[in-house]
């Protein structure tokens, strides 16, 4: 290259790269990662929030069969995939997950597990790559570490092109309950992270290789399923996606049941206890049948199996222009009462998503939430403990079903970043666990659980990556305050502005891999204000909420109240001015009054003649001190 052509490409890219600084500059001023900033170059992601030109994203498509015996506990599989590439890379390798290692004797794993959840993980019998089979046991092109298989490829997987991966595995499902899978009873289990499973290959990290150890959830690309199930007559499967041949497997008296369910607002009893005895719920008795299920553009596929559980569904309507319903199903033990009312909740849950918060119409056709242990969520099934109150079986299965948008909507990495989802998680049902279940304070709870953790050497800002952070770290980090950071953004913003935001936000992602920066920059973007000022102390610095009362000056019929921001937190600031154990007086500021980023601001509040005292703060208000929260006169 002749030196006169580099100077002048030289400074056109100088330029290039001065015009995104300032444009950055101008838009946002919140820090980005080095390692982010490549793709807002490549224009894969905008500093308006948006997806960019070159957004890209990989998908595949799998066709399993299962075939599985509950009472051997023994599940063996065989599974086409088509992996499509859709980035601007030559790939020279696949990754493919193995998440059942987990359970193997020398993995890592951040749990204790039960002795008897420990077997061989996913004994791989075949392997083939685009039609060409591999030998297992060969480590230069087959090499599996903990729980990820790499797959090096004989020639490099082109841009815009496909490739056929196929597998036959088979692994043992533990005879327990053990990490957000395992059995019940003898013949009841739920399975999740049971197949070879394409890791993600993204624009940010290339492929995800993070290990699974027990802590990490999901970040699945959205692939489609066509499964079919090969189980011993009498067993039922509750299931990502929907069910395909009912029709072919169900006695008329069910099948009529199951259809009333997908249009009834009541909840049907598809499988009650007198079912179970009389024993001809299903056209065969004897020998196996063949149950096949379709999920289209999802993250993930985990589902349930008995013989003994009950079943109730109802459905909504989701929107009145199409008629789409919703289908709102339970599936639980015998001993789990709380469950009778579980289908009720789910379907009034899911249209509290649908028609206020979120307020996007639920996305998918399904959700069944299964009675097996703890709460953990999948696509379109959750499987769930069973509770003592309705507070319990309401916030666990608003909790659990909140996670259909964040993270499997959305496609976020809760991996990297579980506050992208947990918090939501927590957020999103406040009003509707507080309205259900009277005397119910989500809201309380949450706020004395960060409280108890704020300000020690473990309270790490939220964008600090999960896998770096401990156990204790990570409970609030994805939990309790970023819940907290929402609801107190939509207190500051108003309920108008932040559905605005967040609408855009979904609108925007869903589908995709948002990560926190396409999220700040979107709010930004669509509120027209630098929001800095908030995201910088919520989610990237090391502060924590303690507001105090630093002086009180008084004047002709009102005082001067000096709060000092110790903590450095934007806080929402409530004052209560006390004369004779009456309030006399009260004033609510929102966050936004830390805006100008100084640690002190003064609030008049007139009217006031006499006092004996003024409080600060609120039970929904974090704070780590509240013996300076009081000033007495």
């Amino acid at each position: 290259m002749k030196k006169g052509r580099f100077v002048v490409r030289s400074i056109q890219f100088f330029l290039i790269v001065l015009l995104f600084a300032s444009t950055a500059s101008a838009q946002n001023s919140s820090y980005i990662p080095l390692n982010i900033k490549p793709a807002f170059e490549k224009g894969t992601r905008s500093t308006d929030g948006s997806p960019g030109p070159n957004y890209w994203q990989n998908k595949s498509e799998y066709d399993i069969k299962v075939n599985i015996d509950p009472r051997t506990k023994i599940l063996k599989g065989s599974e086409d995939i088509v992996y499509f590439n859709n980035s601007p890379d030559s790939l020279d390798q696949i990754v493919v997950r193995l998440y059942q290692n987990i359970n193997r004797p020398e993995a890592r794993r951040d749990f204790y597990i039960n002795p008897k959840a420990i077997n061989e993980g996913v004994q791989l019998k075949r392997i083939s790559i685009g039609n060409a089979e591999r030998q297992i046991d060969d480590r230069s092109t087959v090499n599996i570490t903990g729980t990820n298989l790499t797959l090096k490829l004989n020639e490099k997987l082109a841009p815009q092109s496909k490739i056929n991966l196929s597998f036959d595995w088979e692994i043992e499902i533990p005879p327990v309950s053990t990490i957000r899978f395992g059995s019940y009873d003898s013949t009841s289990m739920f399975i999740a992270y049971w197949y070879p499973q394409i890791s993600v290959y993204d624009d940010l990290d290339g492929w995800d290789r993070m290990d699974y150890t027990g802590t990490l959830e999901m970040y699945n690309d959205f692939n489609d399923y066509n499964i079919e199930f090969t189980v011993p007559a009498g067993f039922q499967i509750w299931a990502t996606g929907v069910w395909q041949n009912a029709d072919e497997i169900l006695n008329q008296k069910y099948l009529d049941r199951y259809n009333s369910a997908w249009k009834s607002d009541s909840v049907i009893k598809i499988i009650e206890k007198s079912d179970l005895s009389e024993n001809n719920i299903y056209k065969t008795k004897t020998g196996f049948n063949n149950l096949k299920f379709k999920a289209v553009n999802v993250p993930d596929f985990a589902f349930g199996i008995s013989n003994t559980y009950l079943w109730d569904a109802a459905s909504f309507e989701v929107d009145k222009n199409t008629g789409r319903r919703v289908y709102c199903a339970a599936a639980y033990r015998q001993t789990s009462p709380d469950f009778v009312d579980v289908a009720f909740y789910a379907k009034e849950t899911l249209k509290y998503f649908s028609f206020e918060m979120p307020g996007v119409p639920f996305p998918y056709p399904s959700a069944t939430v299964f009675n097996g242990a703890g709460g953990m969520e999948f696509p379109m099934i959750v499987n769930n403990g069973r509770e003592d109150n309705i507070a319990g079986i309401v916030g666990l299965t608003s909790h659990e079903l909140a996670h259909q948008y964040m993270p499997f909507y959305m496609g976020t990495n809760e991996r990297k970043y579980p506050f992208m989802d947990e918090g939501w998680a927590v957020m999103f049902p406040y009003d509707f666990q507080e309205r259900m279940a009277e005397g119910n304070t989500p809201r309380i709870r949450t706020v004395n659980g960060y409280e108890n953790f704020a300000g020690n050497e473990l309270d790490l800002p939220l964008m600090i990556p999960s896998p770096t952070i401990s156990w204790r770290s990570y409970r609030i980090s994805a939990y309790n305050k970023p819940a907290i950071a929402y609801d107190i953004l939509r207190k500051t913003l108003g309920d108008e502005l932040f559905l605005k935001a967040l609408h855009t936000y979904m609108q925007r992602w869903n589908g995709k891999h948002p990560i926190p920066t396409d999220f700040f920059f979107t709010f930004n973007n669509v509120t027209g204000q630098d929001l800095s000022w908030y995201w910088k102390p919520w989610f990237y610095n090391f502060s924590y909420p303690d507001l105090a009362i630093s002086n009180i000056k008084s004047k002709q019929n009102s005082i001067v109240v000096e709060v000092k921001n110790i903590g450095s937190l934007p806080l929402p600031v409530k004052l209560q001015v006390m004369f004779k154990d009456e309030v006399v007086k009260e004033v609510y500021k929102n966050a936004d009054v830390w805006k100008s980023g100084k640690d002190k601001i003064e609030i008049k509040i007139d009217g006031v003649k006499n006092f004996d005292a003024v409080i600060l703060g609120s039970e929904l208000i974090p704070d780590v001190n509240s013996i300076n929260n009081v000033y007495f006169k």
